[in-house]
């Protein structure tokens, strides 16, 4: 209950009904006014409210989808980790094939070496068995062979010059009584042409 204070009272009492009507219609405008203004500002406070909750919708929403994108975000940067990754190991296995690629290129170069050297010892085999097939020069070096060589050679002329003079001993005995004539004769000589001569040299190819 509004209490009216007496000052007011005593006012109101002296007022004529005229002059109340004016009071209470100005009064009445006055309330009307803080009605439109209660009425706007409750307006705006409910908008204000509605443009929060929207934000705030709006806001989770937004929120919602950060975490989306952070975990799509996570899951790539592993994903790119891990390949990074693998491309640091294919890099690796890439120059461990290469290495091994030279690697066996040079086994084969030296195999082929082997290979060769085993087909000239074999082919050399197989000449010297064909010129001593009893294996008779196989444990020879070269200058034993060589020795061997000069040896025979010798051995050739003097074979060769023993048969000749025995040759000679053996005519001159079935015929005594002919004067064998022997200046001349030498046994690295040939008949040529009617005549004794030197056996020609043969000529180097």
């Amino acid at each position: 209950r509004m209490k009216i204070s007496d000052a007011d009272q005593s006012i109101l009492a002296s007022m004529g009904p005229e002059s109340i009507r004016n009071v209470v219609a100005e009064s009445s405008v006055a309330v009307f006014k803080l009605l439109e203004v209660a009425t706007f500002l409750n307006g705006r406070e409910c908008k204000y409210l509605q443009e929060r909750d929207e934000a705030r919708a709006h806001a989770k929403g937004f929120g919602e989808r950060l975490s989306v994108v952070e975990k799509d975000l996570s899951l790539e940067t592993k994903a790119l980790e891990e390949s990074q990754a693998k491309v640091t190991q294919l890099e690796k296995d890439l120059l461990d094939a290469r290495e091994e690629e030279r690697r066996l290129k040079d086994k084969v170069v030296e195999l082929e070496g082997k290979l060769s050297s085993m087909t000239l010892a074999s082919t050399a085999d197989e000449e010297e068995k064909s010129v001593d097939p009893t294996g008779t020069y196989a444990g020879f070096t070269r200058a034993g062979l060589i020795s061997k060589i000069y040896e025979v050679s010798d051995l050739q002329l003097d074979v060769a010059s023993s048969s000749f003079k025995n040759a000679v001993a053996q005519l001159r005995i079935l015929n005594p009584s002919v004067e064998l004539v022997t200046e001349g004769l030498d046994e690295m000589k040939e008949v040529v042409d009617g005549r004794i001569a030197s056996p020609a040299l043969d000529e180097e190819v």
